[in-house]
């Protein structure tokens, strides 16, 4: 299994891991303060490596 936290203000990094397979399990709120927008929501995302 592979974890990435991703914060969720970065639309083209969200984009970008689920073009990759990833997908959110789960959503930290307030996780990551942003210069401008002050505390954000991070995401959780995962992706089996498992070949099934």
């Amino acid at each position: 299994m592979q974890f990435n936290l991703v914060v969720c203000t970065n639309e083209v990094a969200v984009r970008l891991w689920k073009k990759l397979g990833f997908e959110i399990v789960g959503t930290l709120p307030r996780a990551f303060h942003h210069s401008t927008l002050g505390y954000v929501d991070a995401y959780v995302m995962y992706k089996s490596l498992v070949v099934a």
